[in-house]
């Protein structure tokens, strides 16, 4: 049995692809109209006696959620968090947070304690919206525990779901959070009308980019010109179901800022941890100064070169 939190899109389609795989899921969301008629409602029947909790929650609610679900789970239950994006107070990735309150995440504490429960983050090329319609997607599933990343491939993996594996989690973490940042580049380009050339032109700065901030905060450069951090990127910044592609656009097309996304709300954070490297890096200023300082995209966007 495994345990869903967030019912949103990104909730049912992980849903869906555990039920294809015959898992039993039990799903939960704060709003008890996200939940299909006669589900669970109550926290602690859903959570009860499952092999592992799955976050699909965001950035944001990713300490309430844990918090709150870490005094029900079995001691050796494992966490999963879907969110790509910092904490806005903490400015720490899904990986960090669940180090902090899960602890290294090698196995449960010898005295029924969270500290060292196993855990994992989950990044790739997986728009909740195409799996929803039934399009294939890709998860990278990231552990320090061997058990659980082979736990996970053995429930994920089916025709339409590729799984990799990876036993660096703040790696995946990081490459999850630059890819929503540099999708709203992406956006910004569309909203601009930029033609193909110029899109293309965009994407390469933004990959050199997400590979040379990564390389700052200590990421994996592989892991980044990877499925979790290119992979990713591409399609979330040409995708029509990305959110983060569309604020971008909209901010560019109708000067409508600013606007709540996983890139949008992980720039500051993002920013103070890159602290006096931040303004070495043009393209991730750019998309500040349109997203979050609300300047025109135009002027802004053609002082790149």
């Amino acid at each position: 049995m495994i345990a869903i939190i967030g019912a949103g899109e990104l909730g049912r389609a992980v849903e869906k692809l555990l039920a294809e795989n015959g898992t039993e899921v039990r799903l939960w969301d704060a709003d008890p109209a996200k939940i299909p008629a006669g589900g669970p409602f109550v926290e602690k029947d859903v959570l009860g006696g499952v092999e592992g909790v799955l976050l699909c929650v965001p950035s944001g609610a990713v300490r309430g959620a844990l918090a709150a679900a870490l005094p029900l789970l079995l001691t050796d239950a494992f966490i999963v968090a879907f969110a790509k994006g910092l904490e806005k107070g903490s400015g720490k990735t899904t990986s960090e947070l669940l180090d902090e309150l899960a602890g290294h995440g090698m196995g449960a504490g010898a005295n029924g304690t969270a500290a060292g429960r196993p855990h994992a983050v989950c990044g790739g090329p997986m728009l909740a919206e195409e799996i929803l319609k039934g399009g294939r997607a890709l998860g990278v599933f990231a552990s320090r525990d061997g058990a659980v990343r082979d736990r996970l491939k053995e429930l994920f993996t089916s025709p339409a779901f590729r799984v990799e594996l990876s036993d660096d989690p703040p790696s995946i973490a990081w490459a999850g959070v630059l890819k929503n940042i540099y999708a709203v580049a992406l956006g910004i380009t569309d909203g601009l009308g930029g033609s193909g050339n110029e899109k293309g032109w965009i994407a390469a700065r933004a990959l050199r980019e997400m590979s040379e901030v990564g390389a700052v905060l200590g990421a994996d450069p592989a892991v980044i010109a990877g499925a979790a951090g290119a992979g990713d990127f591409l399609a979330t910044g040409y995708s029509p179901y990305s959110r983060n592609r569309e604020v971008g656009a909209l901010v560019a097309r109708d000067g409508k800022c600013p606007l709540a996304s996983e890139g949008i709300a992980s720039l500051p954070p993002l920013m103070a941890r890159l602290g006096a490297k931040a303004p070495d890096f043009p393209l991730l200023n750019l998309v500040k100064e349109v997203g979050i300082d609300c300047a025109p995209a135009g002027p802004a966007f053609a002082r790149l070169r």
